[in-house]
């Protein structure tokens, strides 16, 4: 691809996430990481975006309201916490002793991985910091996917990691998302081997749950996990908006 072309997906996919990081364009694009810094420091210099560690941001935006982004998955567990903890242990509720469930990526489901530790289950999951969460007196029982490790995702993906995915019978699956488009019936993820592993886990399992917090709506990613109706419920936090939203989309107050 040359590299006027580059550059142009670059803007299409900061425009579409408002925040993207060198590792995930390159994969995408399958070029260096290298070429990708290039591509961001040319496009700075034309006004387009503004470098931050690890990626960059829409140029308009200011780097103290965006809490001096870092693009890591560790840097993103500050963002929102209360309320990503507020829908874990919401979402925990519907989990029984004995049953197998699959624990996702991302920050949403970071919260749910302790709570369901300290369960007698069987978690399955791709997720490594599920690992870092686990304590001596874990009741539950782990079983992580092999495959091919994500480092920036703390995840692991591909063909083999599929495969064995759908050797488990799951009764839950906790699942992720970069974003939601409630009136696009869309949710979205920014990775293909990433949506992959999603979509296996929606598959296998009885009943699916989307975990999210409100920074999520009508945000578009570049692939489409599934629609809103592919999940038995969907959490997000806060009061309930005054316009209509789907009948499985359910949103969780702080308790008082």
């Amino acid at each position: 691809m040359i590299a006027s072309a580059r550059r142009l997906y670059i803007i299409k996919r900061l425009n579409e996430l408002g925040i993207i990081d060198y590792k995930s364009i390159a994969r995408e694009l399958d070029v260096s990481e290298a070429t990708v810094r290039r591509d961001f420091i040319k496009l700075e210099n034309q006004g387009s975006l503004r470098r931050v560690q690890g990626g960059a941001i829409r140029s308009e935006e200011d780097l103290e309201n965006n809490y001096q982004v870092e693009l890591s998955m560790q840097s993103k567990h500050t963002v929102n916490t209360e309320a990503k903890q507020m829908v874990a242990r919401a979402a925990a509720e519907v989990v029984q002793p004995g049953e197998c469930v699959f624990l996702d990526m991302g920050t949403s489901i970071a919260p749910l991985a302790p709570i369901l530790l300290a369960m007698p289950i069987r978690i399955v999951t791709c997720n490594t910091m599920v690992l870092r969460q686990m304590k001596p007196n874990a009741r539950a029982e782990v079983f992580v996917i092999g495959g091919q490790y994500m480092p920036a995702d703390h995840m692991i993906v591909g063909s083999i990691a599929e495969c064995t995915l759908r050797k488990f019978g799951l009764h839950h699956a906790f699942i992720g998302c970069m974003g939601l488009d409630i009136h696009n019936n869309t949710v979205y993820a920014t990775d293909m081997d990433v949506n992959a592993i999603k979509q296996v886990a929606i598959q296998n399992a009885t009943d699916a749950y989307l975990l999210a917090d409100r920074s999520k709506l009508s945000k578009v990613g570049l692939f489409r996990i599934a629609g809103l109706d592919a999940f038995t419920t969907v959490y997000l936090d806060g009061p309930s908006p005054e316009e209509d939203f789907p009948s499985n989309v359910v949103f969780v107050e702080e308790e008082t």
